[in-house]
C-alpha cells in the first residue's frame, strides 16, 4: 500500500511541489515519454494502483456491475465504492479524459479482454 508521511508539510510547500508535478505532467509530449516517466517515477505498487483506479473508473462509466469489476480487477468493493463516489461527487477532469479514452480504438482490445473474462467467470458461476 502506498504510504504518506504523517508529518504534514506547509501548505505553500505542498502547492509549490504540486504545481511542479502538474507542470511535469503537462510537459510530457509523447506516449513514449509518458511511459518512461511512469515506469521511472512510480513504484510497481503505485503503477498497479493507478492503473486499477483508472480501470475501475472506466468500467463504472461503461456501467459494468461492481461485482464484475471486483472479479476482473481483483479489487475490493470498498475500493470500487470509493472510486464510484469520487466520480459521482465531481471528478469532472477525470470524466472528460475517460470519455476520450472510451472512444479510443485501442480500448477495444481492453474491452474485448474484459468481456471474455466476464464470459469465463459467468460460466464458472453456473
Amino acid at each position: 500500500m502506498t504510504q504518506i508521511s504523517r508529518n504534514p508539510i506547509h501548505k505553500d510547500v505542498y502547492y509549490s511541489i504540486r504545481d511542479d508535478f502538474l507542470w511535469v505532467l503537462g510537459a510530457i509530449r509523447s506516449q513514449s515519454e509518458a511511459k518512461d516517466f511512469f515506469y521511472d517515477f512510480f513504484t510497481k505498487t503505485e503503477r498497479v494502483m493507478l492503473a486499477k483506479r483508472l480501470a475501475i473508473a472506466l468500467m463504472i462509466q461503461k456501467e459494468y456491475s461492481y461485482e464484475d469489476i471486483h472479479f476482473i480487477l481483483h479489487v475490493s468493493t470498498s475500493t470500487i465504492n470509493r472510486v464510484g463516489n469520487w466520480l459521482d461527487k465531481g471528478g469532472e477532469g477525470v470524466k472528460r479524459i475517460l470519455e476520450k479514452l472510451i472512444h479510443e480504438e485501442k480500448m477495444e482490445v481492453f474491452w474485448d479482454k474484459v468481456n471474455r473474462a466476464l464470459d469465463k467467470i459467468s460460466k464458472l458461476r453456473k
